[in-house]
Order: C-alpha cells, then sequence, then structure tokens
C-alpha cells in the first residue's frame, strides 16, 4: 500500500470540545498531521462522559466528514481515547500456593494475570492491568519466570471505571457507522508522551488539568502505581465566576485577565472589575472566588497523592503539570504553597515531534496534545480507500446505519428497560439465596437439637438399666 494511504486517526472526547486528528508517523519519531478537526463538546459530554447520545453521534460523522474531505480517503477506523470522572485504580493481590519448590514459568504468570483481570465486578470494568510486582517468599520480582518458590504473590493495579463507559463510546461510534481501533487511556498516553524516563524511575505526579477533570497519576520505578480522574477543572472556576451573575464566555475572558490562583492581598487599593453592562464587581471578591477554586482542586491533587502511599521524599521527580487550566497566573505558587513539592515542571506542548505543513501554528496552544498522544499509540492503519469506495474492512454489501434520534431514543429506553429487569433478577435470586440459606441454618439447628435430646435420652436410659 502506498505511503498516502498510510495513516492514525485519533479522536479525543474532552469535556470542552472534540478533537479529531489523521497523522502519519515518520521514521525519525515525528508525526506529520494530515488532517485536523475539533468541534465544541460542552452540550454532550460533562466531566469526560457522554451524556447526550444524539449529540455525540451527529459530533462523530461531522467529524469523520471532515476528515476525510481533507484527507481525500475514507476513514475505517479510529482510535478513541478513554477516560473522564470515575476512573480510577484498585490494587488486587493473586496468590498461588505449591507443594514444594517449582520453577516459576509464564503460563503460571498468565493464569494469575488471567485470575486478576476477572476479578472485577459487575458494575465496573478493568480497563487495563498493571502488574506491579511478585513476591517469592522473601524476594520481590518484578520477573519471576525461573525462579524456584514453593508460593508466589502477585500484586497488580487495576485501572478500572464504570461497566458503562466503553460501551457508550462503542455505542456511539457504531451507530455513526465508525469502527473503533482501540480505546487507550487518554491519560496514560499523554503521560508517556510528555514525562521522560529519569522522571518515571525516580518517581513523579502528572497532573493534566482539564476543563470538568484533573487527571493524577503517580509513577515510581517506571511504574504506574496511582491513578484518579478528579471531577474538577478549569470550568467550575467559571462557574463560580457566573454566579456574579456574569454570562460564560464574559466569565472565560475575565478569568484570563484578572484570576490568579494566588492571590497575595498587598494592602494595594485596586479598582473594582467593571463588566460589560456597566455592573462592577469587587476585584478582592473576583480574586477570592478564583483562588478558593483553585485551592480546592489543588488539595484534592495533594490528597490523591497521599492515596498512593508516596510522598514528596520518593517522588524525586516532582509535580509535571499540564492543560488548559494550569495556564493561570501563580499557579507555580499555589501548588507550591498548597502541596509542598518544591520541584515542578509545566509542560504547554508534547515531546513529541510535528510536522504540521499548512496548519502552521498548529497546537500552539497545547490543546490537540492528547489527541497526538493517541495516534502516537496507535499501530493500525485507519485508511479505508479513497471516499466513495467500501473501506478495506467494511462488508460491502452493508451501508453504515445511519442514526435516527427516535431509534437512539428506543435504544435506550430498551436498555433501561434490560437493566431494570436485569436488577430485578438480581434482586431476587438474592432473596431466594437468602431464603434458602436461612432454610438451611433453621434445619441445622433443628438437627442439632433434636441430636442433643437423642444423646440425653441415651444418657438416661443407660443410667437406668445400669
Amino acid at each position: 500500500m502506498a505511503t498516502e494511504d498510510k495513516f492514525i486517526v485519533a479522536i479525543e472526547l474532552g469535556s470542552s470540545k472534540v478533537t479529531g486528528i489523521a497523522g502519519r508517523k515518520q521514521p525519525d519519531g515525528a508525526t506529520q498531521i494530515l488532517a485536523f478537526a475539533q468541534e465544541p463538546s460542552t452540550t454532550f459530554i460533562r466531566k469526560g462522559r457522554i451524556n447526550n447520545v444524539n449529540k455525540m453521534t451527529q459530533c462523530i460523522l461531522n467529524m469523520k466528514e471532515k476528515l476525510e474531505q481533507k484527507l481525500q480517503k475514507s476513514v475505517s477506523r479510529v482510535y478513541v481515547g478513554i477516560g473522564g470522572m470515575g476512573m480510577h485504580t484498585v490494587a488486587n493481590t493473586v496468590v498461588r500456593h505449591f507443594d514444594s519448590k517449582i520453577e516459576i514459568t509464564q503460563e503460571m504468570i498468565d493464569a494469575m494475570c488471567d485470575e486478576n483481570r476477572n476479578s472485577a465486578s459487575t458494575d465496573r470494568d478493568i480497563l487495563e492491568s498493571v502488574p506491579q510486582e511478585y513476591r517469592l517468599g522473601t524476594q520481590i520480582q518484578t520477573d519471576p519466570v525461573g525462579i524456584l518458590a514453593d508460593g508466589i504473590e502477585g500484586h497488580f493495579l487495576n485501572i478500572v471505571a464504570s461497566s458503562s463507559v466503553r460501551e457508550e463510546i462503542r455505542n456511539c461510534f457504531r451507530t455513526a457507522g465508525v469502527a473503533i481501533a482501540d480505546l487507550p487511556i487518554t491519560v496514560q498516553a499523554l503521560a508517556d508522551a510528555m514525562l521522560t524516563e529519569p522522571e518515571k524511575r525516580s518517581g513523579c505526579v502528572f497532573v493534566d488539568m482539564g476543563a470538568e477533570t484533573t487527571s493524577v497519576a503517580v509513577y515510581k520505578n517506571n511504574l504506574l502505581r496511582h491513578l484518579a480522574v478528579i471531577p474538577l477543572g478549569g470550568a467550575n472556576v467559571n462557574r463560580d465566576i457566573m454566579s456574579l451573575q456574569i454570562e460564560d464566555d464574559e466569565a472565560e475572558e475575565l478569568k484570563l485577565k484578572y484570576g490568579a490562583a494566588v492571590y497575595e492581598n498587598s494592602g494595594e487599593k485596586h479598582k473594582p472589575i467593571v463588566l460589560r453592562d456597566g455592573r462592577s464587581v469587587a476585584f478582592d471578591e473576583f480574586c477570592g472566588l478564583v483562588e478558593a477554586r483553585m485551592e480546592e482542586i489543588i488539595l484534592n491533587v495533594k490528597n490523591q497523592i497521599a492515596l498512593s502511599k508516596y510522598d514528596k521524599g520518593q517522588l524525586i521527580g516532582g509535580l509535571i503539570i499540564t492543560g488548559g487550566a494550569s495556564h493561570m497566573k501563580d499557579i507555580d505558587k499555589a501548588f507550591v504553597r498548597d502541596t509542598q513539592f518544591e520541584k515542578i515542571r509545566f509542560v504547554r506542548n508534547i515531546r513529541i515531534p510535528l510536522r504540521s505543513g499548512e496548519y502552521g501554528d498548529f497546537n500552539a496552544s497545547g490543546d490537540c496534545n492528547a489527541a497526538i498522544a493517541l495516534i502516537d499509540k496507535g499501530e493500525m492503519n485507519c485508511c479505508g480507500g479513497p471516499i466513495g469506495q467500501p473501506g478495506l474492512f467494511d462488508d460491502p454489501k452493508e451501508e453504515p446505519e445511519k442514526p435516527n434520534p427516535e431509534q437512539l431514543a428506543e435504544e435506550e429506553k430498551r436498555k433501561a428497560e434490560e437493566e431494570a429487569e436485569r436488577l430485578r433478577k438480581e434482586t431476587e435470586e438474592k432473596e431466594a439465596a437468602e431464603k434458602q440459606r436461612r432454610k438451611e441454618e433453621a434445619a441445622r439447628k433443628k438437627n442439632a437439637v433434636r441430636n442433643k435430646l437423642r444423646a440425653v435420652g441415651n444418657f438416661f436410659s443407660k443410667l437406668v438399666s445400669e
């Protein structure tokens, strides 16, 4: 296949905008940007989660059309980043005991990994599992294959999210007639593209401050040790400012002009901030709103670091901070004050070299970092051939299903009914099991009493006969 027919398409589902990029990896490690599209997403994505499937589906169709027009090639599949509120890590341990010392094999390790994968609860999916270490007696190994031991204890870190997250994404793309190549975890892809090997090895905290979420990932010895998505971001600051009866666009403008993560009141008298409608807001009141919300976000980051069980003495690489909300004035001072970390590095742009051609200052503000990182993770060709021809992996006998609002609503209703029926059956089964348990317990007690009475009777019979 010609080079022109090889490219990777990535779509990032952000809380403020959806970003779609088609790119081609170059032999020197750079990424050539071939097509780019963005659409606002505040009406159908909240805190990184889809909350309006109709609008999300239409956005996918618009994105696909824009990219294909620019590429003059059809898009057969896409990589879609997954993240959002509720995603976090859970530790799990799998243990094996043997009668004698035997050699640990790769098959044993694979079986332990499979058992760990199957440990997910009914309402949670394991998006990815990160093996941490294996304990063999007093030894701790990251690669235990070939070692003699009479037991092994595997420690795993599972990245989990609500079981509906992946299904919601898949349903929207399926309805839009767009195949999904893979669902990489966005914050991991971004961290891999922004952190250096020494930072990951010596220990660091990666913080991605978005519009409605702030992702925190802790690394040590080149492994992910903790991850959580905090449902707070830059848009929360805007909403606080809007409580002063200000529209969102003006709130954003004022935040960028006057807002600061740390308000140092030197006693100097500041003029009130004049609004578009002629009203005025006290400077101290405005700055107090901004600082309070930023402090809350940073203290939540500090709490996640504490939950990782690592401290700044172990995380020598310090804090690495990125995302649109990290552009606020004096945010470095706020992080030093509230986390006590002194080593802080702010990242505006991704480390992957870009060749953007006609796009000129492409990604100058860093708002495409996540989508570029997803392209870097991709391996499968997303080109489906010339526009108007069936895609390489499409069935030419089938037309892509057209999104129909009524069908979507009916589908959502059907899913809700199925979920309600599942819960009803689950409740009935639990009640039946509990009823059976009580019945068996009562029978057991009754038998125990009968046996005691029989024993007493036998004792007295023997006594009388003697």
